[in-house]
């Protein structure tokens, strides 16, 4: 394999462990939801842990959807 094909098999394995496990959080979150006023602490968490996980994606995700557009731009 060449190094390029492996270098974004690894982003992609990456970008899908923390979606998995930001999916997860968020669905702590929503479970705490129904507990009301003692589930809050709980969801706090779980939900802004969460939030750092959404923007890693984001980042990620953005990051590397300009590197193809650099590249894309430098081929013609």
């Amino acid at each position: 394999m060449k190094e390029t094909i492996l270098q974004r098999v690894i982003r992609s394995v990456i970008l899908a462990f923390v979606a998995g496990v930001t999916v997860c959080l968020l669905a702590f979150a929503f479970g705490q939801a129904p507990r009301g006023a003692s589930g809050l602490p709980g969801m706090v968490v779980y939900a802004f842990t969460a939030g750092f996980g959404l923007e890693f994606i984001g980042a990620a995700w953005t990051g590397g959807w300009r590197q193809r557009q650099a590249r894309r731009r430098l081929r013609s």
